[in-house]
């Protein structure tokens, strides 16, 4: 039997904070995931338009926009793609909103390379199941 392949994962990161952007850049340049970075949600969501993206992770302190009211309308121009808040202050009221808008994971500033890294595993594990499951060939019973 042929072995299975799993999808690379493409990632897109906004994040104001040149040391963050230069930091995971640098991290995450060698490694099986393929990272856009960039610095504003109009970028962000301009880049959405060309780029197939699963994943996207913004800071919700963004200059042209907060990162909620960002990856709200990154689902609208792409549905189903996994999204990620991080913030440094959290606050019942932000749980509550990032609850309400589906929001598939959270992120507490200052960043660990391990918590983005296990974030992304699980996401990407999501994002493999389904792809083996929309390319699997149906088994009929019929005779």
């Amino acid at each position: 039997m042929g072995k299975e392949q799993t999808k690379t994962l493409q990632i897109m990161l906004i994040d104001n904070d040149k040391y963050v952007r230069e930091s995971l850049s640098t991290f995450f340049a060698n490694g099986q995931l393929k990272f856009l970075i960039f610095k504003s949600a109009s970028e962000g969501l301009n880049s959405l338009k060309y780029q197939d993206i699963d994943v996207v992770i913004s800071d919700y302190f963004l200059p042209d926009m907060d990162g909620l009211t960002f990856l709200k309308q990154a689902a609208i121009q792409k549905p189903g793609i996994a999204r990620v808040l991080m913030a440094t202050i959290i606050t019942d009221e932000l749980k509550k909103e990032i609850s309400m808008a589906g929001i598939d994971a959270f992120l507490e500033k200052p960043l660990s390379v391990a918590s983005i890294d296990h974030i992304l595993c699980e996401i990407n594990c999501e994002i493999n199941k389904e792809h083996l499951t929309k390319t699997k060939p149906e088994i009929s019973n019929e005779k």
